[in-house]
C-alpha cells in the first residue's frame, strides 16, 4: 500500500466493502446489509488515510467503511455526495473525524443520518437543503458533537443542522444557530426561537420558503448577513430589542412580507438589507438608526429593465434630519415626519382591523403562555388605553377608531 506523500485512487465494490465492514459494530453492519451489491465507493488514499469522495450506483441505504485497502476512512470530501437524489439515509463510522462542506447538500431523499463518535469537523453546509432530514443520530461518545431532539448540536450549544418536522423548535440549551442551520427547509412553516438563543449565523434560515412569521427574541444580538434571504412565504418579522443591526441582505427577496417593527435602538440597516420586500408599503425607522446601506429598504429588481426601482407607493416614516429621511431624499422615496400611529400595530401607516386582529392574537398568545410576541414599539402603538397590558379592550378601541375613520 503507498505510503508517504503518494495518494492512491480507487473504487471500493460493496462485495469487498462487506469484508471491510466486518469489524465494525453490530448495528453498522447490520445497515451495511441493506446495501446493494453494485454499489461503487469512489476514494483516495493518503499518507495511511482514506478520504471517500463519491459513490456510483448509489444506494437508498449508504454505510460508509471503516477501512479501505486497511487504510482506516477518516473523512468525507466536499461535496461527495451533493445532489444526489438516492441516499434515503446514511451511517458515517467511528473512524470518520472530517465531514466536509456540502457533503451532503441538496440531497432530497434523506431522511436520517447516523454520526460516529469520532467526527470532530463537520463542515458548513454539510446537510443543507435535505427538506425530508428527519434525524440526525450522533454517537454518545463523541466529544463534539451531539443529538438533540434529532438535530445536530455542537458542544450542546450550537444548533448545526436543524432536522425535524415542518413546525421547528430549538433547544432552550442553544445560544448560536449555525450557518445554514435551516437552509432550504422549504418545508418549515413556523419557527420557535427560545430566549436563550443569541447569535443567528450566516444564511441561517435563508430559503425556508414556506416559513410565515419570525419572532427573533430579545435575546438575540446579532444577525448574519443573508439569515432569512429568499423566505418567500414570510409575512411578517418581530425583531427584537437587543438586536443593533440588520446586516446586508438580512430579508432580501421576502417577497410576501409586509410587516416588520424596527425597535427604537436600533443602529443600522446593512445594504439590501429589506431589497425586493415589495410587500412592504411603508415603514417607520427609528431616529436612532444612523447608517442605512446601499437599497436597504423599498427598493426592488425590475426584469423588465434588469435594473432597480423604488417600490411603488412605498413611503417612509421618520424624523426630520434623520439617516432615514436621507435615504429617502437619496432614491427619491417619499417620506413622512413623525412617529407610529397609535393603533398602527404593524406600522404600515393605517389604523384598520389587520390591527385589531394582530391585537388580538398577542392577547391570545399573553393569556395562554404568558409572552407574546410584540415588539416595544408593537406594545406602545397596541395599548390604546394606555393600561400598560396588550388585551381585548385595545383591540375593541383600535376597531372603533378604524370605524371611525372608514365613515
Amino acid at each position: 500500500m503507498p505510503q508517504g506523500d503518494m495518494t492512491m485512487k480507487g473504487l471500493l465494490s460493496a462485495a469487498a466493502a462487506s469484508l471491510l465492514l466486518s469489524a465494525m459494530p453490530a448495528a453498522v453492519s447490520g445497515a451495511a446489509d441493506s446495501t446493494p451489491q453494485n454499489t461503487v465507493i469512489v476514494y483516495t488514499i493518503e499518507n495511511g488515510e482514506a478520504s471517500v469522495q463519491n459513490c456510483r450506483e448509489t444506494p437508498g441505504v449508504l454505510v460508509i467503511p471503516d477501512s479501505i485497502e486497511g487504510c482506516p476512512v477518516t473523512s468525507i470530501a466536499d461535496d461527495a455526495f451533493s445532489g444526489n437524489t438516492e441516499i434515503s439515509s446514511c451511517v458515517i463510522p467511528d473512524s470518520v473525524k472530517t465531514i466536509g462542506e456540502r457533503a451532503f447538500s441538496a440531497c432530497p431523499a434523506l431522511s436520517s443520518v447516523t454520526i460516529g463518535s469520532g467526527a470532530s469537523k463537520i463542515g458548513d453546509y454539510s446537510f443543507t437543503a435535505c427538506p425530508k432530514l428527519s434525524k440526525i443520530e450522533v454517537s454518545k461518545k463523541n466529544s463534539s458533537y451531539s443529538s438533540i431532539d434529532g438535530s445536530l448540536y455542537k458542544n450542546g450549544s450550537t444548533l448545526t443542522v436543524y432536522a425535524g418536522g415542518s413546525a421547528a423548535a430549538v433547544s432552550s440549551t442553544a445560544k448560536t444557530i449555525d450557518t445554514a442551520a435551516f437552509f432550504g427547509r422549504s418545508d418549515i412553516t413556523s419557527l420557535s426561537l427560545p430566549d436563550s438563543v443569541t447569535t443567528i449565523g450566516d444564511y441561517a434560515f435563508s430559503g425556508c420558503l414556506s416559513l410565515k412569521s419570525v419572532h427573533i427574541p430579545d435575546s438575540v444580538t446579532k444577525l448574519g448577513k443573508g439569515s432569512f434571504m429568499s423566505c418567500s412565504a414570510l409575512v411578517s418579522v418581530s425583531l427584537g430589542i437587543s438586536l443593533k443591526a440588520v446586516p446586508d441582505s438580512c430579508f432580501h427577496s421576502c417577497t410576501s412580507l409586509k410587516n416588520v417593527s424596527f425597535p427604537d435602538n436600533l443602529i443600522s440597516l446593512g445594504n439590501e438589507a429589506f431589497y425586493s420586500c415589495a410587500g412592504i408599503s411603508r415603514t417607520y425607522i427609528p431616529k436612532s438608526v444612523s447608517s442605512i446601506g446601499t437599497e436597504a429598504i423599498g427598493r426592488r429588481y425590475d426584469a423588465r429593465n434588469g435594473s432597480s426601482e423604488n417600490i411603488s407607493g412605498f413611503v417612509i416614516k421618520g424624523e426630520n434630519g434623520s439617516a432615514a429621511q436621507k435615504y429617502a431624499e437619496m432614491y427619491g422615496i417619499a417620506f413622512e415626519t413623525g412617529k407610529e400611529l397609535l393603533g398602527d400595530v404593524n406600522g404600515d401607516g393605517m389604523i384598520d382591523a389587520v390591527d385589531a386582529s394582530g391585537v388580538l392574537a398577542e392577547y391570545a398568545l399573553l393569556s395562554s403562555k404568558g409572552k407574546g410576541t410584540f415588539t416595544e414599539a408593537q406594545k406602545k402603538a397596541a395599548d390604546w388605553n394606555s393600561d400598560g397590558m396588550v388585551d381585548s379592550v385595545d383591540a375593541s378601541c383600535i376597531l372603533a377608531k378604524y370605524a371611525e375613520l372608514s365613515l
